[in-house]
């Protein structure tokens, strides 16, 4: 299975997260692996079938076996993620903002994304992702790698 150098922002069951993106297959997570920005994996799995169907329709389980092959990709290869500022789609009380926020500020140009990816604001991208920081948008944008863990903003 190939595995895409980013991850891929999706609307799951009752809440919002980032998962696997495969180009050639439909599978999210593979247990056992550590992704890391800007590689290309060729890996091998191994598929346990689940005793029961979960409520999202998930039938199997996967686990690494080996990565055959991760392969580094130029910084500075486009590609596109969609930012929402929300976890949940319902509203929550005052308890749960903090847990709701997607974004959470490092310094005032570097952003954690969903405890996963470290996002560099350039500051003539500043007024459009505060509106999404401040929970009034979400937008796709466009980025490039900069290295394992950190992504650049470059436009919307």
């Amino acid at each position: 299975m190939t595995i895409d150098p980013k991850l891929s922002f999706q609307n799951y069951e009752h809440f919002k997260r980032l998962t696997l993106s495969f180009p050639d297959s439909p599978i999210e997570y593979i247990d056992d692996f550590d992704f890391e920005w800007g590689y290309t994996y060729k890996i091998n799995v191994r598929e346990t079938r689940l005793r029961s169907t979960l409520s999202d329709g998930t039938q199997y389980d996967y686990a690494l076996n080996h990565i055959i092959s991760k392969i580094k990709g130029p910084n500075s290869t486009p590609f596109k993620l969609f930012l929402d500022p929300s976890l949940y789609y319902h509203p929550v009380d005052a308890s749960q903002q903090e847990i709701n926020k997607t974004l959470k500020p490092i310094n005032d140009s570097l952003y954690l994304y969903f405890d996963k990816v470290k996002i560099e604001v350039p500051a003539n991208l500043k007024i459009l992702f505060n509106q999404i920081l401040e929970g009034k948008v979400s937008r796709m944008g466009h980025f490039i790698f900069i290295n394992e863990e950190r992504i650049r903003l470059v436009h919307f």
